[in-house]
């Protein structure tokens, strides 16, 4: 009877070791499923990018500007945009604030002397996300159309070409990129826990 029941349970151990690895690669399967669904879920990093401007970067002037344009792949929002405008001699030529219509930002600028002007900007995209960038170009006018220079300790003080245009914008958290990740590891680490049980309960 003891020999009869010894056999038994040893014939049923085979059986009983298939089914536990059986169920520990259903929840590794079923773990790596959800993990590539969350990742494949993540909305895409649409990140506004910035498609053109007038003038255009590189480009050559002729004549006076009184604004400068920027032209965005998406929406953009009004607050943290800025866009500064340099002189060669540092010197800052926005003549007010930047105003945002749909995807674009207009900066208002002061009569430029010829030169070369960098344009440095950081804008907030639709997702919350901030952006920044710079280009340059050149204003070259005709004998007689150059304007006054400008009076002493007019503007922003020299140096003013190599400062950051804004300050950092705070960065919104509506993307909820940190969840996606902390979604995937928990799953792993669920899986890999439960396959070091299944391994425990059948050494015993």
């Amino acid at each position: 009877m003891n020999d009869t029941m010894t056999s038994n349970h040893q014939d049923g151990r085979p059986m009983r070791r298939v089914r536990q690895r059986t169920a520990t690669l259903a929840v590794l399967t079923l773990a790596a499923a959800m993990a590539g669904g969350l990742f494949g879920a993540r909305p895409a990093a649409a990140h506004a990018q910035l498609l053109g401007s007038d003038p255009r970067a590189d480009s050559t002037v002729t004549t006076q500007l009184d604004e400068i344009t920027l032209t965005f792949n998406e929406l953009v929002r009004a607050n943290f945009s800025t866009v500064v405008v340099t002189a060669p001699d540092g010197v800052r030529h926005g003549a007010g604030q930047p105003r945002v219509v749909d995807k674009q930002v207009h900066l208002p600028v002061e009569p430029m002397r010829s030169g070369s002007y960098r344009v440095a900007y950081r804008v907030v995209s639709a997702d919350g996300h901030p952006i920044q960038g710079q280009f340059r170009f050149t204003v070259t006018l005709p004998p007689g159309q150059e304007p006054a220079p400008a009076p002493a300790g007019s503007g922003s003080a020299t140096g003013a070409a190599d400062a950051t245009p804004v300050a950092a914008a705070p960065e919104e958290t509506g993307s909820g990129t940190g969840w996606w990740w902390a979604g995937a590891a928990a799953l792993v680490a669920a899986g890999y826990l439960l396959v070091r049980r299944q391994r425990r309960t059948s050494g015993r």
